[in-house]
């Protein structure tokens, strides 16, 4: 229901260890990539050292030193991160082919550095956020270097003060106040509809907008009514460089009248109370993303409505759950439906810790409907189809089944039944309450 939040820094390193793994495999001498050069002609006023000075200098660094003297095989990528001060400095990351040959992965990483341009510093950093509060590593100083960067200096015309002034550069880009890295601007509603049950807050890959869902007004035989909303709200980061909190957080309410003369009342507002869990093996799930009612049952009292589930910003699958709210006595019943058919397929697959050894399939429930007795009426599909692994499917074709509320038992039902519906759409769309 998101894509994958990919502004961090970390995730950009970890996106170039990737590349170093292949890169490895190949043979090389100090390459220059395109973002590489773009660093390299980078105009700057003051007087800088090229690249291939700054890669003369890594030559030098004594961890480069010491691996290579145990035989090691090392190389370097040149990083061009738009977060970081590439105007001032080169920044590299250092690895070692001979332990990704050998698939030591704990020893690939040397290291991340970044060269002044204008002093022919240079500093070993960590790639965290610290980087944005000014945290900009150490220096790394010998007696090698020292000798190698006043030659550096001299050959490009870069005095006392220049170095004076260039060192305390810092190597982000901009500094971020602590106080200020989580800060973000909730947005309006700009989009409104009647989709309340898998309302999100992505319009495409990379825009994000906030959106309000309100579905139809419903009413029962026994003349209450009832109507869901969910509002899916974004967030602008004011720096996406630190900012680690939700992108979309949704707000899932029922409103529900106990007759024609009275206001709606909100049975569940997630953003207030958590009795709008769902219940998955014997497990409590509270964060509801999403709400659908689905059904008034025959003598008007009992309300059937599907909880929603998933996570933003990554590949869990949707879970939904039924829920079921006894309007004369205002409580609900959290059926424990996946306990049921987990035992009923002999699988595993909604359990917190499976057997190492156990059975493993994959189904999905859906909430459809009342009999005239009560009883609920449970649909179990096959999930949609995920290529990045192998899957199991429980079953080929859809089933359905008969959910006792008193004794939790299913019976199956013809493949082919169809839930009557019991209660009456009064209008296409509720007004606000």
């Amino acid at each position: 229901m998101g894509p994958i939040r990919s502004h961090k820094l970390i995730f950009t390193s970890l996106l170039l260890a990737a590349f170093a793994v292949c890169a490895c495999s190949v043979t090389w001498a100090l390459p220059l990539r395109p973002d590489s050069e773009g660093q390299a002609h980078e105009a700057s006023a003051a007087p800088a050292i090229t690249l291939q000075d700054a890669q003369a200098l890594l030559n030098l660094l004594p961890a480069v030193k010491e691996l290579r003297a145990k035989g090691m095989e090392l190389r370097w990528d040149v990083q061009s991160v738009p977060t970081m001060n590439t105007k001032d400095y080169y920044f590299f990351w250092i690895y070692n082919c001979t332990a990704q040959a050998q698939r030591d992965i704990g020893s690939i990483s040397v290291g991340n550095y970044a060269v002044n341009k204008h002093t022919a510093d240079i500093r070993e950093w960590h790639v965290s956020d610290e980087v944005f509060h000014g945290n900009d590593g150490e220096l790394v100083a010998t007696n090698d270097l020292e000798r190698l960067q006043v030659e550096l200096r001299k050959k490009h015309g870069i005095d006392s003060s220049l170095v004076q002034e260039y060192r305390s550069a810092h190597l982000a880009d901009k500094i971020i106040p602590r106080d200020q890295a989580q800060s973000a601007v909730q947005l309006p509603v700009t989009e409104r509809s009647r989709n309340t049950a898998e309302l999100s807050c992505w319009k495409d890959s990379g825009h994000l907008i906030s959106r309000l869902g309100r579905g139809p007004v419903t009413s029962s035989s026994a003349g209450y009514r009832a109507y869901a909303e969910v509002r899916a709200t974004a967030f602008k980061p004011k720096y996406q460089e630190t900012y680690s909190g939700s992108l979309c957080e949704n707000t899932v309410k029922l409103f529900v009248a106990k007759d024609p003369a009275s206001k709606f009342q909100a049975v569940i507002d997630s953003s207030l109370s958590k009795n709008d869990c769902m219940t998955i093996e014997a497990r409590d799930s509270c964060d509801i993303k999403g709400i659908r009612i689905v059904d008034w049952s025959k003598d008007g009292r009992f309300l059937l409505a599907e909880l929603v589930t998933w996570v933003y910003e990554s590949d869990a699958l949707i879970v939904r759950a039924p829920i079921v709210y006894d309007v004369s006595r205002n409580e609900f019943l959290h059926p424990d439906v996946y306990r049921v058919f987990d035992e009923y397929y002999k699988t595993d697959e909604f359990k917190e810790k499976p057997e190492p050894n156990g059975t493993h399939c994959e189904f999905e429930l859906h909430a459809e409907g009342f009999l005239p007795d009560g009883s609920i009426i449970i649909s179990a599909s096959r999930p949609p189809d995920d290529p990045s692994y192998e899957q199991t499917f429980c079953f080929e074709h859809k089933q359905m089944f008969e959910f006792s509320l008193g004794s939790n038992r299913i019976k199956p039902l013809p493949g082919s039944y169809k839930a009557e519906h019991f209660g009456i759409q009064v209008s296409a769309a509720a007004s606000k309450p």
